[in-house]
């Protein structure tokens, strides 16, 4: 036990500090690659303002004879670049510092000079940093532009270095905590490791079972003292049950009948202890969960730390060589008009020059030249007492040479705002990355500890508490190693044997008396063939980690789907852009409608595994086009693919957890359940995001098809073939079916009231709406990431709270009720307020009105379909709520996404949040009445 629980806890730090190291160093890379693509910026910048006044007289840029001395002068400002090139529009190079001259610039730089929007444009080859400016006409056109070619040798050294300083933490943090974690996991496990040894004991015939089922000294049970008290009692009963059963079968017709029956009263008690609820594994997670959740969250924010450190040193000299490089083309330029006799106090438009490198350096707030007094500036002074004196902390000044002597300088303010804010945003990735990091590497751990340490101890409890109570059925699937293998293969074997003397009984047996005596005798034991079935003990922990990783690949696109969409070129150029940007939501919301009343029907018949691998194969092929989409409407196409393999997916799963959860514990369940769904959500929009602003947003779609080959392979190999199957039994699926439930008033409020607004909230709010309200105010994609996220981190601490209030007394339905006027309230205060802000705070307290009702609103369906309802079938009722809440959520947004087009977005918001109050108020006044007896007939 302690070597498997180590090295869990090993292999889960390991995943850690891997994934947070790549993603760190990925995000590394893509800041400095967009500082040197800014900083290079301004160089062809400044070469371009030497063409310009010559192609303001209407000359090509071919005509300038000194334009080798041009892009050469360009050269010399960086040594590290390799080559400047001026070209004119069909790519032909007309100068350029290479010898001999190239004929034509690289298909890159011109790809990206014609697909730029704006004149400044750039981008990277697999050796080279690319960045162009354009040359412009009076009237805006370009006739041609200026590149800068720059090696990635210097972005592949920092890189080198970052990766391995962060690998050395890595592993050095790796050692440290697992050499933690084994001492601390060997304190914690002392008690358990000796009450497993008392089982070895058993399992050899050196100790007898205690005849009540206790450990001599209740201390040696220690952190498992209960569950092995259960455990050594059902061993017990189990043996005698066992001895009873056989001299029953060896006596007299009759005589051993009543000795089985008097011990019946104990089958309903012994039977619970096989109850999933109450395994081994979620006793185990549930008390090591602190330990694990320490030493998980300590290996990442230790390496978070590193990592930050290391970026920020990495990117310091560059960040001085832009404020530096400023300094240089100032002066330079200051010089040669000073020796064109041009006097400091008349160079026109000077000014206007400083103020376009401002742009392209936004972390230099102002620039100055100065006598003793400020001649030219432009910009806005971050301390407006800065005056001329040469030096002051963070300002830096450059000298102005004209004859020998220095005749003025250059100063330059960096606004500490904008390095703090870049400083902040590398901070909240690696935060982001931490806790997705966190999240995976926790569902890890509890797979690997259920595989390797508590699955076999799981299957014993449940073998014996069904031979204690009589149950001889089944055997042992699986060979299991040590005294728990040697434990539950004496099980089997007893079973085995039984069924071999029930067998000869009966056989042997020479009058019908005889014959329904032992007949009777084999149903009360369970003997129904002549040989046991084999035990398949199936857990939620089957299908968690497949789950958590399909719904963060789902999710990934989400923060920048809209956008994506926009982007994207439209051919039907007659359709509202709003309206536009809403259809591949929509129809992936259609499919889903589409696909999820069958769902439950379909797992009853192919069984959760088949379910899971054929949807998802067509969620593969449709990310992959997604990522080769070249128009709005393939990108609508592919999205709505995507949308039948979620709902198949997602839906045979909660299938599976709510057939194999007893009705006691089904609010707990389904809040687990909501808890992983929605944690892989999270961990989809807050890594999607940031992923998106680093590899591109194409790249992401080819991630996410990544993980769900790794989803695919995780169902394949941990949920049994047909898993589910026929459990529900074979309801008859049709539309008329789907359509009774909402004869029942209750159900249809539950439907109207809960389902449909926070469905409109889900989607027209949170997946539509705040993408394109942030991006609207100059937002990044990684922030509108971490806005999202907030959403799906109130869903996932919500939705297991349900459970527990269920668990505590507090109804259900006003749970559900709460969480429905929380959204609505949370929107309305964005309305009346519409900041940034307000929008943030609405979409994180609307998750956790969305984790209420999530939970809420499906086992108030369960609870219908099981009272009034129960003539239709539990298949029927959710099929039609599933159907109402994805119709509904496809209307709204489509009227959400026309009333955002033609009032703006705070008035669609304002919609939303009357909706869901409205629902909330519909859902009071019609399931609070009391039922007629009408509303449960057919």
């Amino acid at each position: 036990m302690l070597f498997r629980s180590w090295l869990t806890f090993t292999v889960v730090i390991g995943v850690v500090q891997a994934v947070l190291g790549f993603l760190a160093v990925l995000q590394h890379d893509a800041i400095f690659s967009e500082l040197l693509r800014q900083r290079i910026a301004v160089i062809a910048q400044t070469t371009v303002a030497s063409y310009q006044p010559i192609v303001r007289l209407g000359l090509p840029i071919s005509m300038i004879r000194n334009g080798n001395a041009i892009v050469g002068r360009a050269r010399s400002m960086d040594g590290d670049i390799s080559a400047v090139h001026t070209f004119n529009p069909s790519g032909i190079i007309v100068h350029s510092t290479q010898h001999p001259r190239p004929q034509t610039v690289q298909d890159e730089a011109l790809l990206h000079m014609r697909l730029a929007d704006e004149v400044t444009w750039g981008g990277e080859t697999e050796t080279s940093i690319l960045s162009g400016h354009n040359v412009t006409t009076n009237a805006g056109d370009a006739i041609g532009a200026v590149v800068v070619v720059y090696p990635k040798d210097r972005l592949s050294a920092a890189s080198d270095a970052v990766r391995m300083d962060v690998m050395r933490a890595a592993l050095l943090i790796w050692f440290a905590l697992s050499a933690v974690a084994f001492l601390l996991l060997r304190l914690i496990l002392s008690a358990p490791r000796s009450a497993i040894e008392r089982l070895d004991a058993i399992s050899r015939g050196d100790a007898e079972v205690a005849p009540e089922g206790r450990t001599s000294d209740p201390v040696k049970g220690g952190l498992f003292s209960e569950e092995i008290s259960r455990l050594e009692r059902s061993l017990s009963e189990a043996a005698k049950r066992h001895d009873r059963a056989m001299r029953a079968l060896a006596e007299p017709p009759g005589g051993g009948e009543s000795e089985l029956a008097d011990q019946n009263e104990t089958q309903d008690a012994l039977r619970a202890d096989a109850d999933p609820s109450r395994s081994l594994a979620r006793a185990f997670a549930l008390r090591l969960a602190p330990l694990a959740a320490m030493v998980i969250a300590t290996s990442a924010i230790l390496l978070g730390v590193v990592a930050i450190r290391d970026v920020n040193r990495s990117i310091e000299p560059e960040m001085a060589a832009r404020s530096n490089l400023i300094g240089a083309i100032v002066g330079e330029n200051v010089e040669r008009a000073l020796d064109a006799g041009a006097p400091l106090e008349k160079l026109v438009g000077a000014e206007n020059y400083f103020g376009d490198m401002l742009i392209q350096l936004p972390e230099v707030s102002y620039i100055a030249v100065a006598t003793g007094r400020v001649i030219l500036e432009a910009g806005q002074r971050i301390d407006p007492y800065l005056a001329p004196p040469r030096q002051r902390k963070d300002v830096r000044s450059h000298p102005i040479m004209h004859g020998g002597e220095e005749v003025a300088y250059v100063v330059i303010d960096i606004d500490p705002a904008y390095i703090s804010q870049r400083f902040r945003d590398v901070f909240l990735d690696v935060s982001v990355v931490v806790l997705v990091t966190v999240l995976i590497a926790f569902e890890c751990m509890v797979l690997l500890t259920s595989r390797s340490l508590t699955a076999g101890l799981d299957r014993l409890q449940g073998l014996a508490s069904m031979h204690a109570a009589g149950d001889f059925s089944a055997v042992t699937a699986t060979k299991a190693r040590g005294p728990i293998g040697t434990l539950a293969q004496r099980l089997s074997d007893q079973a085995e044997k039984l069924h071999v003397a029930a067998t000869r009984a009966f056989d042997g047996a020479k009058t019908e008396k005889e014959r329904r005596t032992i007949k009777a005798l084999q149903t009360q034991l369970c003997i129904v063939n002549r040989r046991p079935a084999p035990l398949r003990v199936s857990y939620f922990t089957d299908v968690r980690l497949a789950l958590f990783l399909f719904a963060a690949a789902d999710e990934l696109p989400l923060a920048f789907l809209p956008l994506y969409t926009r982007a994207s070129e439209n051919l039907w150029p007659w359709l509202d852009v709003s309206v536009l940007i809403s259809l591949p939501l929509a129809g992936y919301l259609l499919a889903i409608l589409v696909a999820s009343p069958f769902s439950r029907a379909l797992t009853n018949r192919f069984g959760v595994r088949l379910m899971f691998l054929g949807a998802a194969a067509p969620m593969i092929g449709a990310h992959l086009g997604l990522y080769y989409a070249d128009s709005a409407q393939a990108v609508i196409f592919w999205r709505t693919i995507t949308g039948i393999g979620y709902a198949f997916v997602t839906l045979s799963c909660q299938d599976y957890v709510l057939d194999s959860s007893p009705a006691a514990h089904r609010d707990r369940t389904l809040g687990v359940f909501t808890l992983v769904l929605f944690g892989g959500v999270f961990a989809g929009v807050a890594l999607g995001g940031v992923l998106a602003d680093r590899l591109g947003q194409q790249n992401v779609f080819l991630l996410s098809a990544a993980l769900i080959v790794v989803s695919c392979g995780l169902s394949a190999w941990m949920i049994a073939p047909g898993t589910a199957k026929g459990h529900g039994g074979r309801e008859r699926l049709s539309l008329q079916a789907i359509a009774a439930p909402l004869r029942n008033r209750r159900f249809a409020s539950v439907a109207f009231g809960l389902a449909i607004p926070s469905g409109v909230v889900l989607q027209a709010f949170t997946s539509y709406l705040v993408a394109i309200t942030l991006d609207s105010i100059g937002t990044s994609t990684a922030d509108i990431g971490r806005a999202l996220m907030l959403y799906f981190m109130g869903v996932v601490a919500a939705g297991p709270l349900g459970g527990r209030l269920a668990d505590a007394g507090v109804a259900v339905d006003k749970v559900a009720l709460a969480g429905a006027f929380l959204s609505g309230a949370s929107l309305s205060a964005f309305v009346i307020w519409p900041t940034e802000s307000a929008l943030v705070l609405a979409v994180a307290v609307s998750g956790i009105g969305f984790g209420l009702v999530r939970g809420a609103q499906v086992s108030l369906a369960m609870t219908i379909a099981e009272t009034d309802l129960a003539h239709l079938g539990a298949a029927a009722v959710l099929g039609s709520l599933r159907m109402l809440e994805r119709l509904g959520s496809v209307v709204g947004l489509l009227l959400i996404a026309g009333i955002a087009g033609a009032a703006g977005y705070t008035a669609a918001a304002g919609a939303i949040a009357a909706w869901s109050l409205a629902g909330g108020a519909v859902f009071a006044l019609a399931y609070f009445r009391p039922v007629e007896a009408s509303e449960t007939r057919d």
